[in-house]
């Protein structure tokens, strides 16, 4: 049953919608992140609300509206609608979600997480958004179900925040560019408790430019973790309007390499094995292997193209959070780069359908093919 709204309400600064799709073994992590959220409460400038599935914990999905905090300092999850038992995975729930908080939290910014399990663009089955009982959603159904609810150029999504494991790529950032204007995520593996949502929410609280919203994200990410003496993790903050250039500069590296490759071949696959990787290890650190590759090869075409990727991806970058020795090297952007040809040739036609191979014979997937043909 639903709980309506008396006429219009009111707009305010920030709304922050979290999209739990925790029909799976995180499903105890994200009731406790709902209560993170009542630590702190909304405020009359802050909406929060959250849609969940969880795993045994009650039946169907429900929609909740966090409080403003009460006299004695209490806030509360208020029910505003139970709904029947649906796929987390499915696009359809997603736009669902979004377009009914589109509506019922009008705000002058929004931050948009979707949380569960993620993968980056090429798990088989479970990109992010999954249901154990169901489906989940690779990256061009998730645009798809944002755009039918209403994102788009004209109506971006201030902060579309991953609260996932591996989603920050290049790649995947790029691929919301015309519906987000800043991405929070991480290269590499989250832990199971996620974003400290208390700390973001009483961030949000402050009244920020979407900007310094999203770097304090990621300080709060990062000093949550040092807090527990939880190490190797990340999290980054990626303005959307810069990854245009880096992806033609990706394509230009991948070209002269292609061009290039019996000379320089041999010398990118001994850089290959000394960068940084994360729990995929076909995701490399984009900054690091540009840079590498400028002081390897000597070709002056590859130097060149690899100096103007790495320059372009730091650009690209406006926070980046490290926290421990396997972390050394993540500088905020992944690649794909798989090593192995199975992997490749196995991901590869799913890869193209990716934004940032629109084109005829993008450089990059050229390059991919010269190394693993």
């Amino acid at each position: 049953m639903a709980t309506k709204a008396s006429g219009k309400q009111k707009s305010k600064k920030w709304a922050m919608l979290a999209y739990i799709a925790g029909d799976n073994n995180l499903s105890d992590a994200g009731l406790a992140d709902i209560q993170e959220m009542c630590e702190v409460g909304a405020s009359r400038d802050v909406w929060a609300a959250v849609e969940i599935d969880t795993y045994g914990e009650h039946t169907g999905s429900i929609r909740y509206e966090i409080s403003e905090p009460d006299p004695w300092g209490e806030a509360h999850r208020i029910v505003i609608q139970r709904l029947a038992e649906k796929d987390s995975g499915d696009p359809e729930t997603l736009r669902s979600f979004v377009k009914w908080g589109l509506r019922r939290y009008p705000a002058r910014s929004r931050v948009l997480v979707v949380w569960n399990h993620g993968s980056g663009f090429r798990s088989v089955r479970r990109d992010i958004g999954y249901d154990d009982f169901g489906s989940s959603m690779d990256m061009p159904e998730l645009e798809k179900a944002l755009q039918r609810a209403g994102v788009g150029p004209k109506k971006r999504i201030d902060i579309l925040g991953f609260d996932a494991c591996l989603m920050n790529m290049i790649e995947v950032v790029h691929h919301f560019r015309e519906l987000a204007r800043i991405v929070v995520g991480s290269q590499q593996t989250e832990p199971g408790d996620g974003w400290p949502y208390d700390l973001v929410l009483g961030e949000a609280k402050k009244g920020p430019e979407r900007r310094e919203l999203a770097r304090r994200i990621v300080e709060t990410y990062i000093a949550s973790y040092r807090a527990q003496g939880t190490f190797d993790v990340t999290q980054s903050a990626i303005d959307v309007a810069k990854t245009d250039a880096a992806v033609r500069r990706l394509h230009a590296l991948g070209d002269a390499l292609a061009d290039d490759f019996e000379a320089s071949g041999g010398v990118v696959e001994a850089v290959r094995t000394s960068v940084q990787v994360f729990e995929m290890a076909d995701y490399v650190d984009l900054v690091q292997l540009a840079e590498a590759v400028a002081s390897a090869v000597v070709a002056p075409r590859v130097c060149k193209a690899a100096t103007a990727l790495s320059g372009a991806a730091r650009k690209c970058v406006l926070a980046n959070g490290r926290l421990g020795g396997g972390v050394a090297h993540a500088n905020g952007l992944s690649v794909w780069f798989p090593a192995d040809g199975d992997t490749y040739l196995r991901h590869r036609a799913k890869y193209l359908r990716l934004r940032c191979n629109a084109g005829p014979n993008p450089g990059w997937v050229r390059f991919l093919d010269r190394f693993h043909g």
